[in-house]
């Protein structure tokens, strides 16, 4: 649907400007009329085809706070979706205000307008707001909201940052490889080559190697770009994500922190959930088809169906032999208390602190190890070029040493 920019005259003869979303320039004009502003010109935006991309994290939390401290004081969306307009640089949430002030303006939900974004707004984000929007306590989803997805982004930040050194020592190990192996090591070995001494056959197959991989150099980068952006295109499917999941599953430390990541987050998404009213069930499809670890998501039907049945979410989660003992524990906890939702909520903190110790722990692991991989890589390198030089010196001391 097309945007327009406008430029009017207010009720209080000040000219304003902003941008809506109609059909055409005549819906243009009637919106304004409803907002008690007299145009003074109107333009259509022209879009460079359909927006693509996402909304960072931290612009969907100050997205959320907004909206829940907007509702909380009274001010009309209508206003205060086009103060967020003017403010935010992001061309998708641009695009996703505009169709929210022309969606309101139609009387439509919000919720059905953030339904036409899956890419942005999660199922359990939209099951929220409907469930705000029945319950008339939208200004306290938004809320939950902010909280939960901060609590998403403090886990993902911690998670990251925890990971960044390995991740640079490895990246700096990858660069110097490069730069011996393809700039240094070919001059080196067109000499030793040249000399037609005799060389280990590991020594002359390295000194082949490097001279003819740096005279592709062009090619190979080529197809490195081509490699990265197929890799990258190929991880947004679900398969492959899955199979990548299972080799480096395979690894027990590795396997315990996808699965606590996994809990942490069903637990923070299921806790928000039912503290807003939705059905047990419809939050258990909801929570267990967003994880990662495929044996959690395949229970995405199977359990709520047991809790249709009349069965309780402890003992059915017990029947799977999937779940943790401890989380079951509190989940029958919470049942019996009748609080539910701020069992789990403290479950997620209490997972979610058992992920930072699992990284720590991870990344104390990976540091010897990759000290260990540079060294051999480093000693590789040396060696087959020491190698030949004390071959060429013996050869010239032999030589020395021989009498005419």
């Amino acid at each position: 649907m097309p945007s327009f920019q406008y430029k009017a005259v207010n009720s209080e003869k000040k000219i304003v400007d902003g941008v809506v979303t109609a059909i055409s320039r005549a819906e243009v004009g009637s919106i304004l009329a409803n907002k008690s502003l007299s145009p003074l010109s109107v333009r259509e935006v022209s879009e460079k085809g359909n927006i693509h991309g996402s909304i960072p994290a931290i612009e969907k939390i100050t997205f959320c706070r907004y909206m829940g401290i907007m509702l909380a004081t009274g001010l009309s969306l209508s206003e205060g979706i086009d103060v967020l307009y003017r403010e935010t640089k992001n061309e998708l949430l641009k695009k996703i205000l505009s169709d929210m002030q022309y969606g309101l303006e139609q009387g439509q939900q919000l919720s059905s307008i953030f339904e036409q974004y899956p890419g942005v707004f999660e199922s359990y984000f939209v099951t929220l707001i409907r469930a705000g929007e029945m319950s008339g306590k939208l200004s306290e989803v938004f809320i939950h909201l902010e909280a939960e997805l901060r609590a998403e982004y403090s886990l993902k930040t911690k998670v990251m940052g925890a990971l960044l050194y390995p991740a640079i020592v490895f990246m700096a190990m990858i660069g110097i490889g490069v730069l011996m192996f393809f700039f240094v090591l070919p001059q080196i070995s067109k000499v030793f080559l040249s000399l037609k001494l005799p060389l280990p056959f590991f020594t002359r197959f390295m000194f082949s190697l490097s001279i003819t991989l740096s005279s592709h150099v062009p090619i190979i980068v080529i197809l490195l770009i081509l490699g990265g952006v197929g890799l990258g295109m190929s991880m947004r499917s679900r398969m492959v994500r899955d199979t990548l999941l299972t080799i480096v599953g395979v690894i027990p430390i590795v396997r315990k922190l996808v699965k606590e990541i996994d809990l942490a987050r069903f637990c923070r998404i299921f806790s928000t959930l039912i503290k807003s009213a939705v059905p047990i069930t419809e939050a258990l499809e909801i929570s267990l088809s967003l994880l990662t670890w495929k044996k959690f998501r395949e229970l995405t039907h199977s359990v709520p169906e047991e809790i249709r049945k009349g069965k309780s979410l402890a003992n059915v989660m017990r029947e799977k032999n999937v779940f943790p003992s401890l989380l079951i524990q509190m989940i029958a906890a919470g049942e019996k208390t009748a609080t539910l939702d701020s069992t789990m909520a403290d479950v997620a903190t209490f997972y979610e602190s058992e992920v930072e110790e699992e990284v720590k722990s991870l990344t104390q692991i990976i540091e010897p190890v990759m000290m260990l991989f540079v060294g051999i890589g480093v000693g590789v390198m040396i060696l087959s070029i020491i190698a030949p030089i004390y071959s060429v010196v013996g050869s010239l001391q032999n030589a020395a040493g021989t009498p005419k």
